[in-house]
């Protein structure tokens, strides 16, 4: 047995064969062939091209009393010009035109050869035989669906005209573009065309109808219109070649048709004023989930805010809270200590008048001196359990001055243990320390400079910079030849301080002294041999005392006048005006106006050049 089930546009078989044969299989079998094609054409009304037939075309729609005979249209036509006739009229049928289908073609054919042929005719036997070959031309070209839907395309009465965007249409919309759209519609190759509808559209309706006008798919095809015609070509060539003009034509006008009908969407979407409705509802319903999130943020940041400041307010009350916890516990740890001092001043009251009615436990009045002040010492270091301890024994002058004696003996032995490790500490302090001012003063000015001149020569990022540099002093300095690499990093850091300035303003003096010595020695040379006049020596000694004068000009700062420089700028400030220099000083006294404002300068300089480092 075989059992038949249709799913959807498959049919699957299940074939079960009893028996000693295979087991069941199921087998898929797609429907195809014409006659399912001219099914499905039918159920979803669609228009069979392949076939040349149409669903609508069979149907019936004319009556005899709907055939309206024009004769007085009919008799002014020429059998020539049958072409620019219009077949509907000719045949009686002007009100059905593209809704005629072939039985009503057929039909209205019949009835008006019946009622014009030529042999009915009593009058010009001639014009009644023009009439009746266009009657005949009309049915040749109306009679098969491929020369029916040739006319329908060109029909001479159909309004191509597409309204224009004006302030009236959009005012007058549905009344202006409903015809429009419903003539166009019977262009289209889908039955189901979607109509303009009303105002009480949803969106979904009137998007579904823009994105089947804006992809139309038109039937309308230019052959009537053709100007060449191909039967009268001699030969093939020519033929091939009229085709071939006859398919550019139509393909032009077809693309004007398209043309026409996206400009007739565009100007139905531009005057549509349901999109406009749906457009500021859009915006309006963004705008209201813009203003939506926005509040939502700032309340998102209110209660943030809000948290933040709870949280603030909980923090400060806990840190009061620790504060005053604290401040209690000092007070409870003051009154305590105060409480403690009270009975450690007791106790040692008890104790001291003890060993005072005991004279000290001295055998000589010569050392109660310093029995006293080694009990003072002891009553200082003695906690309250030991002094309570000897206050309980103080009533037996025998057990009180043992236990006191072991606590003097015992407290002088840890005290002297003590200044050992102290002394020992402070010995091994001033050797480092010497040994540092040893490693300081053995650099000379000569060897200063030389270290101002390695540090130049060896920037950093040089290999062993420092040790490199400990071997350049090391094999140029006269004095010392044991620098390391130590020496060298403390003597950088001392010249890069305030008392580099002073050891710089040093090696400038050294080498001026070493200048004006040579110069008195060539001056002596040359006038021992007689090579200058005495003239020339007076002029050379006038010249080493400006040198001298300059020297002293040179002399660095005291403390003293940096005090005083410190003072002038602070009484005198730049309100003073001009003269503030001058009395600036004067009150420095042993400096002049220049080198007062030279002074500041560097000062100035220094602290930039300090604040640059930080």
């Amino acid at each position: 047995y075989i059992t038949n089930n249709l799913r959807l546009s498959a049919m699957t078989f299940t074939v079960d064969v009893r028996g000693s044969l295979s087991a069941p299989t199921t087998a898929f079998v797609y429907p195809y062939g014409s006659s399912y094609f001219n099914y499905q054409c039918s159920r979803y009304n669609l228009t069979n091209d392949e076939n040349g037939t149409d669903s609508e075309d069979e149907k019936e729609h004319l009556s005899e009393s709907d055939i309206v005979i024009d004769l007085k249209y009919i008799k002014s036509l020429e059998a020539k010009d049958w072409k620019d006739q219009d077949h509907y009229r000719v045949l009686g049928i002007p009100n059905l035109r593209v809704k005629a289908s072939t039985k009503d073609v057929k039909k209205a054919y019949k009835y008006m050869v019946l009622k014009c042929h030529p042999d009915k005719s009593q009058g010009n036997t001639k014009v009644d035989e023009e009439a009746f070959t266009c009657i005949q031309k009309a049915y040749e070209q109306l009679c098969t669906i491929d020369g029916k839907r040739a006319y329908d395309s060109v029909d001479p009465i159909f309004d191509n005209e597409v309204p224009n965007v004006t302030e009236h249409n959009k005012q007058n919309f549905y009344k202006i573009f409903g015809p429009v759209i419903e003539k166009n519609a019977q262009w289209s190759m889908s039955r189901n065309v979607p109509s303009l509808g009303s105002e009480s559209e949803n969106i979904d309706h009137v998007n579904d109808f823009y994105n089947f006008w804006y992809d139309f798919k038109s039937w309308r095809e230019y052959s009537y219109l053709d100007e060449e015609e191909r039967d009268k070509a001699e030969h093939k060539e020519e033929r091939r070649y009229l085709d071939k003009l006859n398919k550019q034509e139509r393909t032009r006008r077809k693309k004007e048709e398209m043309t026409r009908i996206r400009q007739l969407v565009d100007n139905c979407y531009a005057c549509d004023p349901r999109i406009k409705a749906f457009n500021e509802d859009r915006k309006k319903r963004k705008l209201e989930a813009k203003l939506a999130k926005q509040e939502a943020y700032r309340q998102e940041q209110e209660a943030l805010r809000l948290q933040k400041e709870e949280e603030e307010r909980i923090r400060q009350e806990q840190e009061q809270k620790r504060l005053q916890e604290e401040k209690e516990k000092a007070e409870a740890e003051k009154k305590e200590r105060q409480k403690q001092n009270k009975l450690l001043k007791a106790e040692r009251k008890k104790v001291r008048d003890c060993v005072k009615n005991n004279q000290y436990f001295c055998k000589s009045e010569d050392n109660v001196v310093k029995a006293m002040e080694n009990m003072e010492v002891l009553l200082q270091g003695l906690a309250i359990d030991d002094l309570k301890k000897l206050n309980s024994v103080n009533k037996n002058v025998g057990d009180f001055s043992k236990l006191y004696q072991s606590y003097m003996t015992t407290h002088l032995e840890a005290l002297e243990t003590k200044t050992k490790e102290n002394l020992i500490k402070a010995k091994q302090s001033q050797e480092q320390h010497k040994d540092q001012s040893i490693s300081a003063d053995k650099f000379s000015v000569q060897d200063i400079a030389l270290l101002v001149k390695a540090v130049k020569m060896f920037p950093p990022g040089t290999v062993n910079r420092w040790n490199t540099i400990a071997d350049y002093l090391n094999q140029h300095s006269a004095i010392c030849k044991s620098y390391v690499s130590k020496d060298i990093i403390q003597k950088v850091k001392n010249l890069q301080s305030r008392e580099g300035d002073d050891l710089k303003s040093k090696v400038n003096e050294q080498a001026f002294d070493n200048f004006e010595k040579s110069q008195k020695q060539r001056i002596n040379e040359v006038v021992a041999g007689g090579g200058i006049s005495s003239k020339d020596t007076l002029n050379s000694a006038l010249l080493d005392e400006n040198a001298s004068k300059d020297k002293k000009k040179k002399l660095p700062w005291s403390a003293e006048e940096q005090k005083l420089l410190e003072q002038g700028l602070k009484k005198f400030p730049q309100s003073v005006g001009p003269e503030r220099w001058d009395k600036i000083a004067v009150l420095v006294g042993s400096r002049t106006k220049k080198d007062c404002m030279r002074r500041y300068k560097e000062l100035v300089e220094q602290i930039k050049a300090k604040k640059a480092k930080q």
